[in-house]
C-alpha cells in the first residue's frame, strides 16, 4: 500500500468545560475522572493489512494511561472483528456514565458511504453497498454512546485510512476519505489533513499526525486550542507541507488541558494567560457588521488619558451588576491601544487570542502582544514568549521563546525565572543544567513565588544540583505551604512522616496531608489514605481509607489503585472468610 494512502481524521467532540488557572498561586484542580477506549486495527483479513494503526494506538493508549485515563479493557484492544468491536463500545457505554471525561480513539480503516463515516472491522468484507450496514460500525454510535452519559466533555478522535479499500462495491455513493463533519454548539474538529486528501505515513514507526499528538498532550498546561495548532505547526513541518492539518470549530466554553503538570507545572503553556471575565448570555459577543452602529458611548472625555480609558474597559468586562459591556469595552481598549498604551494592547491581545468580541486570530493578538511587550510590559513578554514557545501563528523558536523569558525575567518577572529554572532543570528542549537551574529557581523564591519554592525545595531534599538539604528544603515547602500550596504542603507532611530535618510526627504529617487533599491534590490523597488504613497517626479508618484511595485513584494515581484494589478484595475485620 502507498504510504500516503494512510492516516487519516482526528474528530474531537467536545462538551463546554470551563478550567481557571491562577497565576497568584497556580494550584492545579483536581484531574477529573477520565475513560478511553483505544482501538488499532491493523491485520484485515481480506483488504491489504496496514502498518502504523497499532503503533500509533499503542503510544496514545500509553500516554493516555500515563495521562490519567482508565482505559476499557485495561489496554488498547488491537484488531477487533465486528462482534467484538461492538461489546467494546457497548462497554466504553457503560463505563463512561458519570465520568467527568470520554475518550474514545481508533486507528485502522475507514470509509465514507452516503457521507456517513464507517469505521472498519478486522473481518468485514462487504460484496454489495447494502452489506456496509452489517459488517461495518458507524462512527456516530461512539457519540451516540456518550450523549446522556452525563459526562462533561466528550473526544472522539478517528485515525482512520483516506483510501477506499472497497473500491470494487461498484456505487458511487462511495467517496474518498472520511465525511466532513460540521462542527456543532462545543465542539472542535480537527482533520490530519483537508478533507478529500490523504495524509502521510511517515518514516517511523508511527504517523506524524499521532506522533505530534502525542507530544502536545503531554505538554503542560496547552489548552485544546492551543494544542491542535501546534500539532498542525509540526505535521505541516514533519511533512513538508504535503499534509496540512485542518480544523472546524464553534465556540468552546472554557479550556482542556490533558496534562496539568502537577510535579512540573509550565505556565508558559497555562497560568501566564490570565482569563478573561465571560460575557453574559445576553450580552452580544461578537460585533455584527450589518447591524446599525450603536451610540458611540465608548468615545472616553478628552481629558481622560489612557489607563483611565483602560480601567473604563475593564470595569465593563468584570461588572457584575447587569452592566457588563464586552462590545464596549473593546472599543475603548482600541482607543487606549492605538495611543500606545501598553496594558491595553495587552487586554485588547487577549480578546484577539481569546476570539471575545472578535475572530480569534493568533497573528493578530501576537501583533498587539509584541507592541506592549517592547515596552517591557512584562505580561506582554511572556505572552510572546509562550507563543514562540507553543508555536501559536508563527514557526516554533525556542532561542526567540529564551529571548523573551531573559528579558522578562530581567525586568523582575518571577514567573519567567521560574519558567527558566524549569527548562534548565528538566531539559525542556535543551541540555539539562542544574546549576542554572538552582540559581534561576532561586530567585523566583525570593520574591515569593510558591512553584518556584516547591522546585528548588525538591533540588534540596534529593541533593539535585545543590548539596542535599533537609533544613533548607522544608524552609522552602514551608514557604509554599503557607501560601495555600498544595504540594508544598504535601511536602511539609512528608518530611513530619519520615522525619526527615524534624522529629518524626505522625499526627502532624496527616494535618498537613488533609490540607493538600482536600485541595485535590493526588499524591497527599494517596498519602492520607495510607495513614487512615494502617492508624498510624489517626484512628485506623478502613471505609477512610478507601475514599481517599478511591480520590487518587481517579486522577490516575497508580499506587492508589492498587491499594484500593487490595482492600476491596480483602474481606473486612467483621467477615469471616468460607
Amino acid at each position: 500500500m502507498n504510504r500516503f494512502m494512510r492516516k487519516c481524521v482526528a474528530v474531537v467532540w467536545m462538551f463546554g468545560w470551563l478550567m481557571t488557572i491562577s497565576t497568584a498561586n497556580a494550584q492545579t484542580p483536581a484531574a477529573p475522572r477520565r475513560v478511553a477506549l483505544v482501538i488499532g486495527n491493523a491485520a484485515y483479513s481480506h483488504v491489504e493489512k496496514l502498518a502504523n494503526p497499532g503503533n500509533d494506538a499503542q503510544l496514545i493508549a500509553t500516554t493516555l494511561r500515563g495521562l490519567g485515563f482508565k482505559l476499557v479493557g485495561d489496554g488498547v484492544q488491537q484488531n477487533l472483528d465486528k462482534v467484538h468491536f461492538d461489546q467494546i463500545v457497548q462497554a466504553f457505554g457503560k463505563q463512561i456514565q458519570g465520568a467527568d471525561i470520554a475518550l474514545f480513539y481508533y486507528a485502522g480503516h475507514g470509509m465514507q458511504v452516503d457521507g456517513t463515516n464507517w469505521l472498519l472491522p478486522v473481518d468485514a468484507n462487504p460484496t454489495q453497498p447494502r452489506d456496509v450496514d452489517f459488517q461495518m460500525v458507524d462512527a456516530s454510535l461512539v457519540l451516540k454512546q456518550m450523549d446522556g452519559a452525563g459526562t462533561r466533555l466528550n473526544i472522539v478522535l478517528l485515525d482512520a485510512c483516506r483510501n477506499n479499500p472497497f473500491s470494487n462495491l461498484g456505487t458511487r455513493a462511495i467517496a474518498g476519505g472520511l465525511a466532513q463533519m460540521r462542527a456543532p454548539e462545543g465542539t472542535l474538529i480537527s482533520f490530519a489533513t483537508q478533507p478529500g486528501n490523504v495524509a502521510s505515513d511517515g518514516k517511523g514507526a508511527d504517523g506524524p499526525y499521532a506522533t505530534a499528538l502525542v507530544e502536545a498532550m503531554r505538554q503542560p498546561g496547552l489548552d485544546i486550542f492551543h494544542l491542535f495548532n501546534q500539532v498542525g505547526l509540526a505535521v505541516k513541518k514533519e511533512t513538508g507541507g504535503a499534509q496540512l492539518p485542518w480544523v472546524s470549530s464553534s465556540p468552546i466554553d472554557g479550556d482542556f488541558f490533558f496534562s496539568h503538570g502537577e510535579e512540573t507545572p509550565d505556565p508558559l503553556l497555562a497560568a501566564l494567560t490570565p482569563p478573561l471575565a465571560p460575557a453574559p448570555a445576553s450580552a452580544p459577543t461578537t460585533r455584527d457588521a450589518t447591524a446599525p452602529k450603536p451610540p458611540d458611548t465608548a468615545a472616553p472625555p478628552a481629558n481622560e488619558n489612557a489607563e483611565a480609558t483602560t480601567k473604563r474597559a475593564l470595569a465593563l468586562l468584570t461588572a457584575t451588576d447587569g452592566t457588563q459591556d464586552p462590545v464596549q469595552a473593546f472599543q475603548l481598549l482600541e482607543k487606549a491601544a492605538a495611543v500606545g498604551y501598553a496594558p491595553a494592547q495587552y487586554q485588547l491581545a487577549l480578546f484577539r487570542e481569546r476570539g471575545v468580541n472578535s475572530e480569534r486570530s493568533y497573528e493578530a493578538a501576537l501583533q498587539w502582544y509584541r507592541k506592549a511587550a517592547e515596552q517591557n510590559y512584562i505580561p506582554a513578554e511572556l505572552a510572546v514568549a509562550r507563543f514562540y514557545g507553543a508555536g501559536l501563528s508563527v514557526e516554533r523558536d525556542l532561542a526567540e521563546r529564551k529571548k523573551w523569558l531573559l528579558r522578562a525575567a530581567g525586568h523582575g518577572s518571577p514567573i519567567a525565572q521560574y519558567l527558566l529554572g524549569n527548562i534548565a532543570l528538566f531539559g525542556r528542549d535543551e541540555p539539562k543544567d542544574l546549576a542554572a537551574a538552582a540559581d534561576w529557581l532561586r530567585k523566583a523564591s525570593d520574591h515569593g513565588y510558591p512553584l518556584a519554592q516547591v522546585q528548588l525545595a525538591l533540588m534540596y531534599e534529593h541533593g539535585n544540583g545543590v548539596p542535599k538539604d533537609y533544613a533548607e528544603a522544608l524552609r522552602l515547602a514551608h514557604l509554599a505551604a503557607d501560601r495555600n500550596n498544595a504540594q508544598g504542603q504535601n511536602i511539609v507532611g512528608r518530611f513530619h512522616e519520615f522525619g526527615f530535618g524534624v522529629p518524626k510526627d505522625p499526627a502532624e504529617a496527616v494535618r498537613w496531608y488533609r490540607l493538600a487533599a482536600d485541595k485535590g491534590f493526588a499524591a497527599a490523597q494517596f498519602n492520607l489514605g495510607r495513614h487512615y488504613a494502617s492508624g498510624n497517626g489517626i484512628p485506623l479508618d478502613r471505609d477512610e481509607a478507601k475514599k481517599w484511595f478511591g480520590k487518587a485513584a481517579a486522577q490516575g494515581n497508580q499506587l492508589a489503585a492498587e491499594r484500593l484494589a487490595k482492600m476491596e478484595a480483602q474481606p473486612t475485620p467483621n467477615t469471616r472468610r468460607p
